[in-house]
């Protein structure tokens, strides 16, 4: 190779069209990015002749049937059981966050609940949820909201189950939580 080769070589590299800066990131704040998971919560292994295992079963099951799934102590118990708390869970949705995912949910619960009933709720606050695999998920969402087309606008404590589906939402029920008194009627 030649020096008249080689210099020829060089004005082509050093031409300005082809030494532009290369285009920079825009910095982002990878914290605010980062999606912050819970620990890991650990559980004993089931052990079939374990009557801790057995005691603690009874009163999950009990538990379920008194809430339906929703609001459920599931850290008092020692064994996984489902459904279990939303906050335990890595990734529901392969591009949502798991806040993004669960402002989805309410908000198509909410949308379903004033085009069904003709009512204006209105979300107030996130409570808790549990989730469990169901074809897909099942999400028990207990949440404060107001009906602005209440004479009584004041918020109040609803349960919904929404159910995730291949990136669609079927709401199955919206209803008020029962109160106390009106889990205690219905024992009788």
């Amino acid at each position: 190779m030649s020096r008249a080769n080689s210099s020829a070589a060089d004005a082509e590299i050093t031409d300005s069209t082809m030494l532009s800066p290369p285009l920079k990131k825009a910095k982002t704040d990878q914290k605010a990015e980062k999606e912050v998971l819970p620990p890991l919560r650990t559980f004993r292994k089931v052990d079939w002749e374990d009557p801790e295992y057995w005691r603690q079963r009874d009163m999950f099951l009990e538990e379920c049937e008194k809430n339906d799934f929703y609001d459920l102590d599931l850290d008092k118990y020692d064994y996984c059981f489902a459904p279990a708390k939303f906050e335990w869970g890595l990734k529901f949705d392969p591009e949502l966050s798991k806040d993004e995912l669960m402002k989805l949910l309410i908000k198509a619960a909410i949308d379903a609940e004033n085009e069904d009933n003709g009512t204006n709720l209105e979300f107030v606050k996130y409570v808790c949820a549990n989730v469990r695999g169901a074809q897909g998920f099942c999400f028990y969402i207990t949440l404060w909201a107001r009906d602005l087309s209440s004479s009584d606008p004041e918020p109040k404590l609803y349960w919904t189950l929404v159910r995730k589906f291949r990136g669609e939402f079927h709401v199955v029920e919206f209803k008020l939580r029962p109160t106390q008194y009106d889990v205690l009627l219905t024992d009788d």
